[in-house]
């Protein structure tokens, strides 16, 4: 009987370990596609401070409250794109917006949404720009110079190099920025308190995007949600369906959490951070000068993994990816974007395009929901 069975279970075990083996791969997956999404999301607002400064920080203590309504946004508009890939051939945004909002809606959003990148992109040159400016005094035409080639070189290349090359950076360029941020806030956290009431009493005159912490929030996952419509809906189409939202699930935790925290510790300097452009490089040169140099080394990589996707959305519309149309596209857009970027000053581009576009990306996102709803609800044989 023991040499009877002695192949099956060998079987069994060579099976299991098969399993395990998959299982691993998949998580690796979830982690890159993870690290895709995290990429568009952490740009120049997020590692400068200045985005979490207008949208988390401004909020007091309901930059809780904020976080809370960004994942809702992030979560559900992610998995209606993709699963408009999946299940209904909407492999582009055009198509996913067309079926949620209808064709007139539909297309009006989507190049609304062309054009917002593409600005975003141009936000991203001078991001990059004005960083290695400030931190090693090289001319501005040189920063955006070196973000335009980087981000046009990598586009050319395609939406699958563009998900590895993004996805591997991103994690620990982000958990490196977070890091050094968490060590301020450990240092500081005694006045958390005292300066979150000071915000909410209104005495600081600070910039800030939405009159209220819901309003930021709404804001800020709407102008998100308008990037990640083209790229959500291509990968879902392209990547198992399971792994997907996996990944958007984790890197909307990650991100919001991440965020959270940087935005306490500009919130326990906050009197010597509100009027500043660069609050972490800031807060980073607090804890040793010599590190300032390393930070804006991350800050530059951090726009360089926003800059590819948001230009990659525009230049989708173009061609085939790999055509020579496409990469001519790649590089000619790429181009424009740095004369742009050499001549709009960062922090007005930023409060004035994502404020203004978050909340027509928040009209996008209830239409979705009430499509999704109805086809939970209301439609035989969908699937939720």
């Amino acid at each position: 009987m023991c040499r009877e069975t002695a192949p099956f279970l060998s079987k069994v075990k060579r099976f299991e370990k098969l399993k395990g083996l998959v299982h691993l791969a998949s998580w690796k997956r979830v982690c890159i596609l993870a690290g895709s999404y995290l990429g568009f999301m952490i740009g120049t607002g997020v590692a400068t401070g200045q985005e979490i400064l207008q949208y988390y920080t401004a909020n007091g203590w309901m930059i809780f409250g904020t976080a809370v309504v960004i994942a809702i946004i992030f979560i559900v508009a992610n998995y209606g794109f993709a699963l408009a890939g999946r299940d209904h051939n909407a492999t582009s945004g055009q198509q996913a917006f067309i079926f949620y909002n209808g064709t007139f809606l539909g297309k009006a959003f989507d190049w609304f949404t062309v054009f917002f990148c593409y600005l975003s992109y141009c936000v991203m040159v001078a991001g990059g720009a004005a960083t290695l400016q400030q931190q090693y005094g090289l001319p501005v035409y040189v920063g955006a110079a070196i973000v335009a080639v980087l981000a046009g070189g990598s586009v050319a290349l395609g939406l699958g190099k563009l998900v590895d090359i993004i996805g591997r950076i991103t994690p620990a360029l982000l958990f490196a920025i977070v890091g050094m941020v968490f060590v301020h806030l450990v240092q500081h956290i005694d006045t958390l308190a005292a300066n979150a009431d000071l915000i909410s009493s209104g005495q600081l005159e600070m910039t800030r995007v939405g009159s209220n912490w819901f309003m930021s929030g709404m804001s800020n996952g709407g102008y998100s949600i308008l990037m990640l419509a083209n790229f959500s809906a291509v990968l879902g189409a392209r990547e198992d369906f399971k792994t997907l939202f996996r990944a958007n699930v984790l890197s909307t935790v990650l991100l919001v959490v991440l965020n959270t925290i940087i935005g306490l510790s500009i919130m326990s300097r906050i009197t010597d951070l509100y009027q500043v452009q660069i609050p972490n490089l800031v807060i980073v040169a607090s804890l040793s000068p010599g590190l300032t140099t390393i930070f804006g080394v991350l800050i530059f990589v951090a726009v360089y993994t926003t800059a590819c996707p948001l230009l990659w959305t525009a230049v989708a519309r173009t061609g085939e990816e790999g055509s020579a149309k496409y990469k001519m596209w790649a590089l000619g857009l790429a181009a424009i974007g740095f004369f742009f970027g050499m001549f709009v000053p960062y922090h007005m581009m930023l409060n004035y395009v994502y404020g203004l576009n978050g909340y027509i990306g928040f009209i996008v996102m209830a239409l979705m929901s009430i499509k999704l709803i109805r086809m939970k609800f209301f439609s035989k044989g969908s699937e939720s």
